[in-house]
Formats: structure tokens, sequence, C-alpha cells
């Protein structure tokens, strides 16, 4: 007989958010956590989740099936599972709402995962644009989506090397931002159209929120 599962006294919590953590040996223990956990629920962003594994975005001697934030180089890191799957449900919950033609902008893409994952939830209803600022990282992040979603790029996912601060673009229906911000600054604003939903960690970078621009 195999070992029984932790039960959720057993299980540890984010000291940041407090939800149950979900660290697994695979990916799809990963995902079975997850959902057994509550931070995947909707079909759309369990099917997104199951489709992208985490393993093809972390790089080095960081463990993807760690349900912690994994260090990149340049001073980035890719965000733990449970938080790309509380942002993936809040956008999720807006898609479900909008029609054909989304245009999605994933700000600060670092390893390309959370970049893969939401042109995945569109199944092809709109395109992510991810921009990263750090050229290194833009190609690693390709050769990463290259591994087993080659046939996002580029006509669902188009990865580029922009700060969004310099951005010449129409406004986006979703705006997903990796990066923890202080505020919601008038530059953010910008890129979203009326109606639409931006989803970042908002506050001290030791104790984010996820905060919702309608």
């Amino acid at each position: 007989m195999g070992a029984r599962p932790p039960s959720a006294s057993e299980v540890a919590r984010c000291r940041f958010c407090g939800v149950l953590l979900s660290s697994a040996e695979s990916h799809e223990e990963l995902c079975l956590r997850l959902k057994e956990h509550g931070l995947l629920h909707s079909p759309e962003a369990i099917a997104a989740y199951a489709s992208v594994d985490r393993g093809d975005f972390i790089l080095g001697d960081s463990d993807p099936y760690l349900d912690a934030a994994a260090v990149m180089g340049f001073g980035a890191q890719v965000s733990a599972p449970h938080v790309h799957c509380a942002a993936l449900e809040l956008i999720q919950e807006k898609v479900s709402a909008m029609g054909e033609g989304l245009r999605v902008l994933d700000l600060g893409s670092g390893s390309g995962c959370m970049a893969t994952l939401l042109a995945r939830l569109l199944q092809g209803r709109g395109r992510v644009v991810a921009l990263e600022h750090i050229q290194e990282l833009v190609e690693e992040a390709k050769q990463n989506v290259a591994k087993h979603h080659a046939d996002l790029m580029p006509s669902s996912l188009e990865i580029l090397c922009e700060d969004a601060l310099s951005l010449k673009a129409e406004p986006f229906d979703l705006i997903h931002c990796g990066a923890a911000l202080s505020q919601v600054d008038d530059w953010l604003l910008k890129l979203l159209k009326p109606n639409g939903r931006a989803v970042a960690p908002l506050g001290p970078t030791d104790a984010p929120q996820w905060h919702l621009v309608q």
C-alpha cells in the first residue's frame, strides 16, 4: 500500500497568503493537489494548467513541483504554482464573460510559464503579448515555450523584449503582472480597456495580495 496523503492539518501553508501548499513529485500530482486545495476549480483553468508542465520552465537545481517561487537569473523568479493558479482563475473569471479576439498582456513574463498558461486558457479566443525587459530572459522563455508549445508562437503568443512603460499599443482586455506593484499607476490603467481586468500583486513584495482593476 502507498503512503496516505497528508491531512490538511499536516500540510504547510504559504506564510504570506495562508493557502495550503501543493508541493508534489510530478506535474500530474501537482495538478491534483492544486485542485484538492481549491486553488484550481474552473474547468478551463484546470485544463490550461494540466497542459503546461512547470518543469519546462524551471531550469537548474530548482524543484519545479515545489509550491514556492523559483529563482531565475538576473534577479527574476518564477511565481509559486498557487500564485499562478490564483491569477489564472481571476483571469478566467473575466474571460468567461468576454467574446472572441481577446488581447491579453503578460508583464514581466520571465520564464514564459504564465504567458503559456494564459495562451492555453484562451483556447484560440485571443492572443497573448508577453513583455520582458531582459533580452536573455526573452530568449530563454522562447526556448522554454518551444519545448512543447511551439504551436502557440507567434499566432497565439508573442514574447517581446520591451518595457511596459514605453509600450506603444492599443489597450488590452486583460493584463497579468507578475511583479509586485506599490500602487496601481496610471501607466497600467492606460494599457487596460474599459471593463477589462488587470491582476497583479499589490503591496510589499514580502506580503503581496491580488488586486483587481475592473
